[in-house]
Formats: C-alpha cells, structure tokens, sequence
C-alpha cells in the first residue's frame, strides 16, 4: 500500500516544481510585449514633446529679444522725445548756437554700446545739432528717407533701412521722430543712429543653438539685422515679407524655408511695443528632427539590451526559483530578527536623515534668498551655478548664466575709472589664479536694459585633496547705490554750502540798506523783508530749488498785506521763474506791496490791486495797477530802500527796467524783465 500511495505523488510534485518555470517564460514573454509598446509609445510621444519644447522655447525667445529691442528704443525715443520738445520750445538757433544739447546727447551715446551717433536736422535737411563735434558738420539729410517720411505728416517713430554714414562710413539704420511747432507745422526731425553689429552680437550671445536665426526686421519687411551675421552683408539684407505674411495669427509661428541659407526652420515673429519692427526667431527644422532621432536612438538600444539581458536573466531565474523555495524557509526564520534589527537602526536613520534634510533646505533657502550674489565657476573660467540674487545682478537667468564665461564681453566690464578690464584683472580670474581676493571692485552693464552697476567682489579658489584649483567661489554685492549715495551727498553738500552764503548775503544786503526813523520802524522793516525772503525760499524748497511760479510768488507776497482777498486780481499765462530769479522778484513784490499797504490802494478796504503780465520773445511785461487808494497829489521825493532795491535788483541784477508813474488813481508800475532760457 506504500507504494501504491507513493507513485501518483511524484507527478505532483513535478507539477508544483514546474509551475514557477512556467510562470516565469511568461512574465518574461509579457515583459517583452510592454517593452515594445512603451517604445512605440515613446517615439510618437517623444516626437509631440520635441514640437512642444521647440514652438515655446521659439516663442518664448522671439518675445524676450522683442521685449528687448522695446526697451532699448524705447529708452532712445524718449531721448528723442526730449531733444524733440527743446527744439520746439527754444528753437533751432537756441540748441544749435550752444555745445549743452550736443554735450547731454554725446554723453547718452557713449553711454550706450547700441548708438552710434544722434542728428538734429532743421525742416530744409540742414543738420544743426550732431553728436560727433560742435558746431554740427554742414551736411544736409533731406534726401535720407528718415528724414523724408516725416515732411508730410506725423506718423509716429520711423525706422530706415540699412545705411551708411557720410561722416562715419559705420552702416546705421535711424529710429527718428518728426519735431512740430505748437501749430503742427513741420520743424524738422531728430533721429539716433542705432549699430546692427551691437544687436548681431547680442543675438549671438543669446543664440541656444547653432543653428538658429534672429533677424530685427523693418514692418515693410526690410531685415536690418541678421544673426548668423552674412560674410558680405551691405546696406541691403534682403525682405522677408513673404515669409512673415505664412504666421498663423494666433500663435505668430510659421514653418518655412529661410530666404538666407534655405534650411527649413519653425520661425516665430513677435511685433516690437511702439516700434514699427519686429523680431523673427527660428530653429531649425533639421535639428528637431536629429533630436528626436537621437532620443529614439537612445530608447531603442536601451529596449533592445534590455531584451538581450532578459533571456539570459530568464534561465538564471528558472534556475534560482528551486534555490529560492529551498532558502524562502530559512529565510523566514531569520526574517523576524532581522526585520527587528532593521527596524531599530531605520529609526536612528530616519532621525539622521531629518537632520540632514533640515540643514540642507535650510542652507538651500539662506543661499536663494541672500541679497548677495554667489557664484561658481569651474577651473576653465565658465559659471556652474549661480542663485537668485546672482541672476538680478547679471541681468541674465540662471540658465542663460551657466556655461558663459565669467569675462564674457555680453557685461561690458570697465574699471570704475573706464577702462575695460583685461580678463586677467577680473577678481574671480585672479581667483582661478590662486590669489585671495577682498573687495575687488569694477562696474558692468546689464545685458538687457544697459544699467551701469558697480560691483564690489569676494573671491576665493577652490582646491581639491591635492592642493589643484579645480574653480572658484564668489560673492558679489551691487554697491552702486553707495557711490551715487556719495555723490548726492557732496552735490548736496555743496548746494547747501552755495545756497546758504546767497541767503546770508541777501540779508546782509537787505539789513545794510534798510532806512527808517526810529528802531521800531526799522525792525519792522527788516523783519517784513526777512520774511519776504523766507516765503521765496520756501517756494525755492518745494520744488527742489528749480525754480517757482510767478502767479503764487506774487499771491504770496501781496496777500501778506490785503485784508480780503478780493482786493488782489492777478491776469497772465502761468511763468515759471529761474530760481536765481525769485527772491530778488520777491522782495520787488514785496516792496511794491509794503508802500501799497502804507500809502497806496491796501491801505484801504476798498482798495484793488491787479497785476497784469504777457510773454513775448522770452521777454516778461508785467503792469502792477493800484486803484480805490488815497488820491496821489504829488509823486514822493524821498529815495528809501524800496526804490533803491527795485532800482539795483531790476536793472543791474535782473537786466530789467521798471516805470513808475505816480498816477492820481494810484500807482501804476511797469516791470519789464528777460527771463532767460531756463524760464518760461
């Protein structure tokens, strides 16, 4: 009975030992299906993500270097806009006959890589201001189409096409304005004359990929600049009106041919704010297809070893599945102690592991939110990591960063006296050098807005176990406000130097000749003069000094005296005065005002004043009237300080001259005075 029982056992037990070697063919034989699959997948998605990544990153640059192109212009208009409202106020002989607007728009080109030079023509063509020397060269521009697209209407900012320079064979194309007189005539037109070799080495410098193209394109089409830059490139790039036409409206994206080198590209355009340009940026086509060949590449050899490996891996699992139910029962003995143990030593770790987790995101936010710059640069001079703070200062994102080296000419990098600095002087290149440098100090520009910004700069290398530089640290603290700060301080030093000793030597004056019959009348005197100054200079302080209005000066100094305020009618176009001007004006006003309050229309209730003033030819004719005062029988014979001061202040100080005609009504006084070209 035995045996009878003991032969059927052994085919079961065959069986049980067999059903993990079956189980195990077809997990591998499943594993092999999803691996196909996931690849199939991967290739039509990898394709959609290769699209996707490439139109926002296309997108994304078009609208950056638009931005940029606005802000560059747009700051130069402005400019512009300013010489523009000079030459309409002063006129073309006032600007041209003095160097202050050629000196102001020379000192803004220098400043500024992207400009070559800034012209001012008169409404014939003939230039009259020019920022390459003073007096402007006798050159005539009319027949340059800057200049003529203006003549007959105002169409806003005008940017030419590519051309060369008479003076300075440099190629320009000219963003320009139309100047207008008040009645919308044509003055003439100011233009500044930008470099296309500044934006094709900026968009070199921001180009991803070697085969991108960004063109700065006129709205008619005209290119103006193009990166990659053309070897024989003139003053005509070609147009890409066709091109820009294809963009689909919403997205501003088009595939087509280049008009240049004919390789396909996926372009997009971003229209310029306010400019009439626009930005075209392109990849290639061709690249987007080798990336994602190359990413399919790399799936399928990973696919294709991973079912090499998974035959032999199927065997050596069919082979180690017996040994494993052998050792699955040892194993589970000593699973209990062991998991125990892991138990006990995974808690130490876990609190370990806490710590670490603390500390790092702790140093992770000190080192992302410091105000000051930290940098690292490896051992061949390119950055490898920058924080927040870094990317403000650089004017770059942190992306953008890594990789450049940190002498790159994008920063414009000078010594605080100008010079550029050599790669050897940067304190980070002394650094890589072995030196330790404290408060290295040297100004940069931002790449985007073109700021000046000076920064003062810790450096240290680092060394591997060996004592090799393998890079550097830095820190680095914009300490540009302090400098500026220095500066207010010693301009304000001297402005208030400057204009205490005028107030002191005003009432030195105003004490020296001051007349009266007794003490009392004296200090009354002084002390309504004092006054009259005060009032002046608090106007003066609240517009920092820059002068003051002639309507509230006189209001100021009458009113002090009339009993209602009714009794003071001012007429006349708002004058703004010269801050030389105005307390010297005050105490004419106020002396005008003390003998009315005294003998004239204020010293009765109802007694009027009216002041009446024009401006012609930069000339003030002011009328001071006085009526319902005390009958004037005969005009006074005595000469005190009030007349001597209107005398002194209005002839010899001012240049004026004053009438005075002792009427039987009352006093009616004419003042006529030049108001100079910082008036009006």
């Amino acid at each position: 009975m035995q045996d009878i029982f003991d032969h059927p056992a052994a085919p079961t037990q065959a069986l049980r030992q067999a059903n993990p070697s079956r189980a195990v063919v077809w997990l591998a034989l499943m594993a092999l299906l999803v691996a196909l699959a996931l690849f199939g997948a991967e290739l039509l998605l990898g394709r959609a993500r290769v699209m996707e990544r490439a139109t926002v990153d296309t997108r994304t640059e078009a609208d950056q270097l638009a931005e940029h192109a606005a802000r560059l212009m747009g700051a130069h208009a402005l400019v512009l806009r300013n010489a523009e409202w000079l030459v309409r106020s002063q006129g073309w002989d006032a600007v041209a006959n003095t160097p202050h607007l050629h000196e102001w728009l020379r000192d803004l080109a220098s400043e500024a890589p992207e400009v070559q030079s800034y012209w001012l023509a008169d409404a014939n063509g003939k230039v009259r201001v020019s920022t390459l020397r003073w007096p402007a060269p006798d050159l005539n521009v009319a027949d340059r189409d800057y200049f003529s697209s203006h003549q007959s209407q105002n169409a806003g900012p005008h940017v030419s096409t590519r051309l060369a320079g008479r003076l300075n064979p440099e190629l320009f194309f000219a963003l320009s304005r139309r100047v207008e007189a008040h009645d919308g005539s044509f003055l003439g037109v100011v233009q500044v004359s930008m470099r296309p070799a500044y934006f094709e080495s900026f968009y070199a410098s921001v180009a991803t990929r070697p085969d991108v193209e960004v063109m700065l394109v006129r709205s008619d089409g005209e290119v103006l600049v193009r990166h990659p830059a053309t070897a024989d490139a003139g003053l005509t790039l070609g147009n890409v009106t066709d091109l820009v036409a294809q963009r689909d409206q919403t997205s501003g994206l088009v595939t087509a041919p280049s008009p240049f080198d004919g390789q396909e590209r996926l372009y997009a355009v971003a229209d310029v704010d306010r400019v009439p340009v626009r930005v075209v940026y392109g990849i290639s086509t061709a690249g987007l297809r080798s990336d994602w060949g190359w990413s399919a590449l790399g799936h399928f050899s990973f696919a294709l070893l991973a079912t090499l490996m998974l035959l032999p891996l199927a065997a050596i699992a069919l082979r180690q599945t017996r040994q494993a139910e052998v050792a699955q029962g040892q194993l589970r003995s000593s699973n209990v102690a062991l998991e125990a143990r892991v138990r006990e030593r995974t808690a130490h770790l876990d609190i370990a592991l806490d710590d670490l987790r603390r500390s790092e995101e702790r140093l992770s936010r000190l080192v992302s939110t410091a105000p000051v710059a930290i940098m690292e640069i490896g051992p061949d001079g390119r950055f490898t990591d920058v924080n927040a703070a870094a990317e403000r200062i650089l004017g770059l994102s942190r992306q953008a960063i890594i990789g450049v080296r940190h002498d790159a000419a994008i920063w414009h990098a000078t010594a605080l006296d100008g010079r550029p600095m050599a790669s050897v002087d940067f304190p980070t290149a002394r650094a890589l050098a072995g030196e330790e440098v404290r408060d290295g100090e040297y100004a940069l520009r931002d790449p985007k807005t073109g700021a000046r910004q000076i920064l003062s700069v810790n450096a240290v290398p680092i060394r591997d176990e060996d004592g090799r530089i393998i890079g550097c640290t830095a820190t680095a603290m914009d300490v540009t406000g302090r400098y500026e700060a220095e500066d207010r301080q010693r301009l304000l030093m001297r402005e208030v130097d400057h204009r205490a000793k005028n107030a002191l030597a005003v009432a030195q004056a105003v004490v020296r000749l001051s007349r009266a019959d007794s003490i009392e009348a004296f200090t009354s005197a002084v002390e309504g003069r004092i006054s009259s100054l005060a009032r002046s200079h608090s106007l003066l302080a609240q517009a920092s000094w820059s002068g003051a209005d002639l309507e509230r000066l006189v209001e100021d100094e009458v009113q002090a005296f009339a009993a209602e305020p009714s009794q003071l009618t001012l007429r006349g176009p708002r004058v703004r005065l010269g801050a030389d001007m105005v307390q010297s004006l005050g105490l004419v006003f106020h002396e005008l005002a003390t003998n009315a309050a005294k003998h004239g229309a204020l010293s009765r209730p109802d007694g009027q004043v009216t002041v009446d003033w024009t401006v012609r030819r930069n000339i003030l004719e002011l009328t001071w009237t006085e009526t319902g005062g005390p009958a004037v029988t005969t005009p006074p014979t005595r000469k005190g300080f009030g007349s001597t001061l209107l005398g002194q202040v209005l002839r010899h100080q001012l240049g004026g001259k004053i009438d005075m005609d002792w009427a039987a009504t009352g006093l009616k006084c004419h003042v006529t005075l030049p108001l100079g070209t910082g008036n009006g």
